[in-house]
């Protein structure tokens, strides 16, 4: 029998692309999309409610056998509202991880758990160094789904997300958001100052891809208490602007960079995700891929 998923924030920007992916795989299990709010028509039932509430957590707990769960206070807001971040990024996965016992869970936890200080390349030897309330919160809900996992109350994965493109244009609280920002900027033909220079580097997939990757994760029966880097391409900022002038005038594109923006989100070196594609995850075929794709959903 085919198990039932909830998408816990499933209004947002991947969300709706995890939606759309269980619609193209004609998943055959019952779906439920839970989220504060939906701006548009969804294509399976939702539930509107605030998941820090109790009642809310044991309707999505109860019900599921499976839980993609992508709810996130975004690195910029909990940065400026920790006690904020501790209670949407730490205490709530912490309390769903709790209540999914014998159940299946899919965490979308993000490479800022690996901090920005990562030396030559990134592999799955990396270990976890953040430096910021996001990615630390991210990294201790990491250690509590790997105890979840070895004590056997839990199966699953946590799966450290890359840059996710294209989010809606000025996405809040996103301090990566010009990754996203510079694919509008292009397509709408106006003027866009990058905060990095063009030698900048950054790992980016998708939202298509990436939401393929979570249902291939949900769907299947993998089972790893480590936290698993998602396969991304490692893109230079010059070669994306390249890339999308082949569709679209970036003559209005221009650079300022600033070097905090640089630090933690363009000095990203080569990486490697071996564990992760083993278990059937993958990036964009390459970045011609990745831009065709993006643009035809902004």
């Amino acid at each position: 029998m085919a198990p039932r998923i909830a998408i816990t924030g499933a209004g947002g920007f991947i969300g709706q692309a995890v939606a759309r992916a269980l619609v193209e795989t004609g998943f055959g299990g019952g779906v439920t999309l839970f989220d504060r709010a939906f701006g548009c028509a969804q294509p399976f039932p939702v539930v509107e409610g605030d998941l820090c509430d109790p009642h809310m957590m044991a309707e999505v707990t109860q019900w599921a056998d499976c839980v993609i769960h992508l709810v996130a206070l975004p690195g910029a807001a909990a940065a400026a509202d920790p006690d904020l971040s501790e209670s949407i990024n730490l205490h709530l996965p912490r309390a769903l991880i709790a209540g999914l016992a014998g159940k299946r869970m899919i965490y979308a936890s993000s490479v800022a758990a690996l901090g920005s200080d990562l030396g030559s390349e990134v592999n799955d030897e990396t270990q976890p160094a953040p430096n910021s309330v996001y990615g630390k919160h991210k990294h201790l809900t990491e250690l509590a789904f790997a105890d979840g996992v070895r004590s056997g109350g839990l199966a699953g994965l946590a799966i450290r997300l890359p840059g996710v493109v294209a989010r809606p244009q000025a996405s809040a609280g996103f301090g990566s958001a010009f990754l996203s920002d510079v694919f509008h900027a292009a397509r709408a033909g106006v003027r866009y100052t990058m905060p990095v220079a063009p030698d900048a580097t950054s790992w980016l997939i998708s939202a298509s891809a990436c939401a393929a990757n979570l249902v291939q994760a949900a769907l299947s029966d993998a089972n790893e208490a480590e936290a698993v880097n998602m396969p991304a391409l490692t893109v230079t900022i010059a070669d994306l602007l390249a890339e999308l002038a082949k569709a679209h005038d970036v003559s209005g594109i221009d650079y300022n960079e600033q070097p905090s923006i640089r630090q933690v989100f363009g000095s990203h070196p080569p990486l490697t995700a071996a564990r992760g594609e083993h278990l059937g995850m993958r990036a964009d075929s390459d970045l011609a891929a990745l831009v065709e794709s993006v643009l035809a959903d902004v």
